[in-house]
């Protein structure tokens, strides 16, 4: 019994220690992510990314997921580079649909997604990009949204 209470504590532990940790990446991004910094977004979004998105099942099905669960109704679509960061269209980026938030989305995977061989994947799951990231993505979508996003998660220009 006694390694089953201390498997609980551990369990515990890590728990509370992973919700510190997010607590504090929240935070983080609340206090770097207001500054006077321009948005880099691009006003429109690109077209090719609204196509290869709303003729993707799975990435409308991941949208309409975020519209009913998330509360998510619009979202930035631009380029970004393996290493996150927000290019034009013809700087080596690739398409990125991010979903506003002024904090990272508790499920960091519903943050936002990226077009890589001609499948679209989790931009949390990328390698060189870490969650602190991924929160201030977020925080600058919520700047400036270029979309709309319906129940059935397709995106439309504003």
């Amino acid at each position: 019994m006694e390694a089953s209470a201390g498997e609980s504590r551990t369990r515990l532990v890590f728990a509370l220690a992973a919700t510190l940790v997010l607590g504090a990446i929240v935070v983080l991004v609340l206090v770097l992510g207001g500054g006077d910094q321009e948005s880099t977004a691009i006003a429109a979004a690109p077209a090719a990314c609204l196509r290869e998105w709303n003729a993707d099942p799975a990435a409308t099905a991941y949208g309409s997921h975020n519209f009913n669960f998330h509360d998510y109704d619009g979202a930035l679509v631009t380029f970004l580079t393996p290493e996150g960061a927000v290019v034009g269209e013809n700087e080596g980026g690739k398409c990125a649909v991010i979903f506003p938030s002024r904090a990272l989305d508790p499920e960091p995977f519903a943050a936002g997604e990226v077009l890589a061989k001609s499948r679209w994947v989790p931009i949390s799951s990328l390698p060189a990009i870490s969650l602190p990231q991924v929160a201030e993505l977020q925080v600058e979508a919520a700047r400036a949204p270029n979309t709309a996003l319906d129940t059935a998660g397709r995106l439309t220009s504003r």
